[in-house]
């Protein structure tokens, strides 16, 4: 029996990757999640985009779970949550909001140390067997990367602040044979995986194999030559290998240099050096993951932590019953500032999809 006769056409079959590349990468809203080029063999990463290196045969996939192609956030809400978001949830639906703080989290770790915290209790208790996770070189470029173990995921802590096709390292697992993938990225990144998982096309590619989704919040990102050439060696005079980390406090953008000194300057004064595809995207608080962690609302130190999903839920109890974490409430004040930061997000994000004509998207 041909495989047309067998399962059912994709609903995008018209729309290959020249549609992608047309509606999507030139038009500059392509937020290189690396979603396309982790689930098709034909799609690679070229000169910092997706590229076609093969033959297209209009299979529509790379369209369809494309964030930037089309998402109607209530729909998959439904799908996911079997319910969509209330008014005054700006944060997205959650079931438990707390601040939590790792008891024991590498120098590198980044605000509570929570996210390490929680794949490696979820590596060690059997829930996935490996995680996805982003490092960097020594000049704080971006590489994804398969961690297998305690130690790895550890080494891999912190906030890189730059673009990164995260993405396309589930690839790299699903092809090494692991079967219960662990995931942590940014919104956008999440948006595209949870696409793929709550896909209704008759394809089978590993999707299910993608077992745990940890999101972090964002306001935007940065790309990687603005921001260090215009910011840390034109402004701070700084070469990348003298940066050790990067953060934002307080409405400051701060690099902190190997010496342990702090170069700042205002958030508002970054514009310049985001990254365009970051412009229609709502999503502050990783809307979409299992669980979600930010520095927002909490006191230094500590991490916002929401808990949407049953595997979330899970973790995060499972993390706490071991000791890993110790979590204390949220202010009424820290989770208004959160929700006030999503609010403006998607403010900006109306105002940018209506300046690069933009529709597909649906908060």
């Amino acid at each position: 029996m041909a495989a047309k006769e067998k399962f059912a056409e994709p609903t995008y079959l018209e729309s290959g990757f020249g549609e992608l590349e047309y509606k999507v990468i030139k038009s500059e809203i392509c937020c290189r999640c690396g979603t396309c080029e982790a689930f098709c063999p034909r799609i690679e990463h070229v000169e910092n985009k997706p590229a076609l290196v093969n033959y297209d045969p209009l299979c529509g996939l790379c369209f369809t779970y494309c964030p930037r192609t089309f998402l109607d956030m209530g729909a998959m809400e439904t799908k996911l949550f079997g319910r969509t978001r209330k008014a005054d949830e700006a944060l997205g639906i959650y079931t438990k909001a707390i601040s939590s703080q790792a008891k024991h989290s590498s120098a590198a770790a980044q605000d509570g140390g929570v996210a390490t915290a929680l794949l490696v209790q979820a590596l060690q208790s059997g829930v996935i067997d490996c995680a996805v996770v982003t490092d960097k070189d020594g000049e704080w470029r971006t590489i994804a990367k398969v961690a297998t173990t305690a130690e790895e995921i550890s080494a891999s802590a912190g906030t890189k602040y730059t673009i990164s096709n995260s993405v396309d390292a589930v690839r790299i697992a699903l092809e090494k044979g692991y079967k219960k993938i662990g995931f942590v990225g940014t919104p956008c990144q999440i948006q595209g995986l949870r696409k793929v998982k709550l896909l209704d096309e008759p394809y089978q590619f590993g999707q299910e194999k993608i077992a745990l989704l940890v999101g972090l919040f964002c306001m935007e990102n940065f790309d990687y030559d603005a921001l260090m050439n215009g910011l840390v060696k034109g402004r701070f005079g700084l070469s990348p290998k003298d940066v050790s980390r990067f953060e934002i406090k307080k409405g400051m953008f701060r690099v902190i240099d190997k010496t342990g000194k702090a170069h700042e300057v205002k958030i508002d004064e970054t514009d310049s050096f985001t990254f365009v595809g970051c412009g229609p995207c709502f999503d502050f608080a990783s809307e979409l993951a299992d669980i979600s962690v930010g520095s927002v609302g909490s006191a230094e130190g500590w991490s916002t932590i929401l808990t949407r999903t049953d595997a979330g839920e899970k973790i995060y109890a499972a993390t706490l019953a071991a000791g890993a974490i110790a979590e204390k409430p949220i202010s009424e004040k820290g989770l208004a500032l959160a929700k006030k930061l999503a609010a403006g997000k998607v403010k900006r994000f109306e105002s940018k999809c209506a300046e690069m004509k933009v529709s597909s998207i649906i908060r």
